[in-house]
C-alpha cells in the first residue's frame, strides 16, 4: 500500500511529459505549416528578382517593343502626322512595296511638308491622271536596306526606289537628306526604319506636275 502513492506520482509525471511532447510537436507542425504557407505565397507571386525587374520596367520600354514589332505600314498609319503620306501610298499602290520583309528605309514627309508644296502639285497628287508620276514621287522616299542615323555618313549618296540620288549632310545633331531635314529619326519597325522629314522629296520631273 505504501507503494501506491509512489506509483500515482510516477503516473502523473509520465502524463506531464506526454502532454509537453504533444504541445512541442503541435508547435513545430504549426511553424512548419506557416513556413510552407509563406513559401507557397512567394512562389505564387514569383521570384523577388523578377518582381523587382518588373517594377523597374517602364511603360516607354514596353511601348518601344510593341512599335518595333509593327511593320512600316502599320507605323505610318498609326502616326496622324503622316496621314497624307499614308493615304497616297495606298491610293497609288506603293504600299504593296512596303509590305514585304525588306528591310526598307522610309523618309516620310509630315503634314506640314505636304502643305509646303505648290498648290498645283498638291492638288494633282490625288488625281488618277498622274498616278505613275505620283508613284515615282513616293518611291523617291523609299530606300532599300535599313539605314539608321548612325549608318548615314556625311556626304553619302543614297539611291531611292525611284532611281534618283539623295545626298546626306550631317551637321552636329542635324541630318539633311536632299533638301529635307529629319525631324523624328530612327522609328524602328519589323521590316525597316522610319524617318520623318520636313519636306517632300520631289524629283525635278515630278515638280512639273
Amino acid at each position: 500500500m505504501k507503494a501506491f502513492p509512489y506509483l500515482l506520482t510516477l503516473f502523473g509525471l509520465a502524463m506531464l511529459l506526454i502532454t509537453a511532447c504533444d504541445q512541442s510537436n503541435n508547435s513545430q507542425t504549426g511553424n512548419e505549416a506557416a513556413r510552407q504557407e509563406g513559401a507557397d505565397a512567394l512562389q505564387a507571386k514569383g521570384p523577388v528578382e523578377a518582381q523587382a525587374a518588373n517594377a523597374l520596367q517602364s511603360p516607354e520600354s514596353t511601348n518601344d517593343a510593341r512599335v518595333s514589332a509593327r511593320s512600316l505600314l502599320d507605323n505610318i498609319a498609326a502616326n496622324s502626322d503622316l496621314s497624307t503620306f499614308n493615304s497616297l501610298l495606298r491610293k497609288a499602290g506603293v504600299a504593296k512595296s512596303l509590305s514585304g520583309t525588306g528591310p526598307y528605309t522610309v523618309l516620310a514627309p509630315t503634314e506640314a511638308a505636304f502643305r509646303g508644296l505648290p498648290d498645283s502639285l498638291r492638288d494633282n497628287l490625288e488625281s488618277s491622271e498622274h498616278r505613275e508620276l505620283v508613284q515615282q514621287l513616293l518611291n523617291n522616299h523609299i530606300i532599300a536596306g535599313k539605314l539608321t542615323t548612325s549608318d548615314l555618313q556625311d556626304g553619302a549618296i543614297l539611291k531611292t526606289a525611284a532611281g534618283h540620288q539623295l545626298k546626306v549632310a550631317k551637321r552636329d545633331d542635324k541630318i539633311q537628306i536632299g533638301n529635307a531635314l529629319m525631324e523624328k529619326p530612327d522609328g524602328m519597325s519589323s521590316n525597316g526604319v522610319l524617318h520623318t522629314i520636313d519636306k517632300v522629296l520631289v524629283p525635278v520631273k515630278e515638280a512639273a506636275l
